[in-house]
């Protein structure tokens, strides 16, 4: 059983630590996971002078450890408090501005020329209790008001037909979500980055940073990097060096299993439809097939704030032989682990925070949500710059235009005392399991 992420077998890690960093770009970006590239491209394209900057490997994040599952997510954003603190009509906003993630990653990859095994597949949501299904048909219906979600309800008579498994009373099924290979899409993004001249430094985090003279100065195990504007794109792994977003993300670590390969014929009666899956339990699990349709890939909280590769693997093969008894003897060829980013309020945030622009929360639904928002925060950028003008009338008008969302001035909120460490977790995660086994 090897212990790194599944996705790597086909887009094995680049190791090339560089030897020199620029002294001065027009924009320094923070992390090089989907936000900071997809940011660092509009940019680059656009003339900036642009570094990325990463601690460690590229990919070694979330951005090539998560399961490639993409969608608007409503499941996880926190409709409720949206509506209560900023009313329905902003709320609508963020639903119909949400329900386009997954139309603009297929025009992104399109336009990018990447491939990444992109399939619109949709999604379907298993319903453990009878009072969860109710509890989806009404949500589907709210959605469906507010902002035309395509879905339909199955009833448990019908579910066959989207999965082998009994452990459901039935489910909802979301038509326009998808999947790719998230290692692919990160290292074509990575290669459209370079293709822009962009600069990308792996093995190079960023030790300190301050404001001097009116610029940014960071320090790197290289040196120092004056710099206009600097982004923060570091999600679950932002750093104790920027505490003013490290004490509003809480980082929550989430593991993957990918199973040996299975038979076309076993494959074809558990997922019929390729889709990608997930239920109404609180403890979050999710799981697709592979790209290549062999191996099952489950996923769910890890156990733990740190890596626990056995444990891990325990723990998600129980979740998964009680989804699909029939793997009870299937072995497990790939266990892993990484960190993602959730906000207090269950939605991502964008935006500028003591002079430091950022992307970031969003709650383990990561791969367009991130993707989306950092090209909205390079138009920001553009927005607010000189840099990269042409003879075109009002262009920074055109880019700040670009760069709007209903996300735009979100209360990044934090709690008090919070630091960025969530000691609290394992206790809410312990009641969130007790409630899901009593059915609640």
């Amino acid at each position: 059983m090897k212990t790194s992420p599944y996705w790597w077998e086909h887009i094995p890690r680049e190791n090339t630590k560089p030897h020199s960093q620029p002294d001065r770009v027009d924009v320094a970006i923070i992390g090089a996971g989907y936000t900071g590239l997809s940011a660092a491209l509009v940019m680059a394209k656009a003339g900036l002078s642009v570094a990325v900057f990463e601690a460690g490997q590229l990919g070694e994040g979330a951005s090539s450890r998560n399961g490639g599952m993409l969608g608007p997510s409503f499941h996880k954003l926190g409709i409720a408090g949206l509506t209560a603190r900023y009313g329905a009509e902003r709320t609508n906003q963020i639903l119909r501005e949400s329900i386009s993630f997954v139309d603009f990653m297929d025009g992104f990859l399109t336009q990018n020329n990447i491939e990444a095994d992109f399939v619109r597949c949709g999604r379907f949501l298993g319903a453990l209790r009878p009072k969860h299904l109710d509890a989806m048909a009404q949500r589907l219906e709210s959605l469906q008001r507010a902002c035309g979600v395509k879905g339909e309800m199955v009833a448990q008579k019908n579910q066959a037909a989207e999965i082998g498994s009994h452990q459901y009373c039935g489910g909802v099924v979301y038509h326009n979500d998808a999947s790719l290979h998230p290692a692919k899409f990160h290292h074509g993004l990575v290669k459209s980055v370079r293709a822009a001249d962009a600069t990308i430094l792996p093995f190079t985090p960023v030790q300190h940073l301050k404001k001097q003279s009116g610029e940014f100065v960071l320090t790197t195990p290289l040196g120092e990097v004056r710099a206009e504007r600097v982004a923060i794109c570091t999600n679950g792994y932002t750093g104790p060096q920027f505490p003013q977003f490290r004490r509003r993300i809480l980082p929550l670590r989430s593991a993957m299993i990918a199973t040996e390969e299975l038979t076309p014929a076993l494959m074809d009666r558990l997922l019929p439809k390729n889709r990608v899956y997930g239920d109404s339990r609180r403890i979050v699990a999710y799981y697709r097939s592979s790209p290549d349709r062999k191996r099952i890939l489950f996923g769910s909280r890890a156990i733990g704030a740190t890596d626990q590769p056995q444990k891990n693997q325990q723990n998600l093969h129980r979740s998964l032989v009680r989804t699909f008894p029939e793997l009870c003897a299937v072995k497990v060829d790939f266990v892993w682990s990484g960190l993602v980013g959730y906000s207090f309020d269950h939605a991502p945030h964008i935006g500028q925070r003591d002079g430091l622009d950022y992307a970031m929360g969003y709650c383990g639904s990561g791969v367009a949500r991130a993707t989306y928002f950092g090209t909205k925060l390079g138009y920001k950028i553009l927005g607010q710059t000189d840099a990269g003008q042409t003879d075109a009338v009002h262009p920074d008008a055109e880019h700040a235009e670009k760069g709007r969302t209903s996300f735009d001035d979100l209360d990044f909120m934090t709690k008090p005392l919070y630091t960025g460490n969530p000691w609290f977790m394992p206790a809410v995660l312990q009641w969130h399991k007790m409630l899901d086994g009593w059915g609640l």
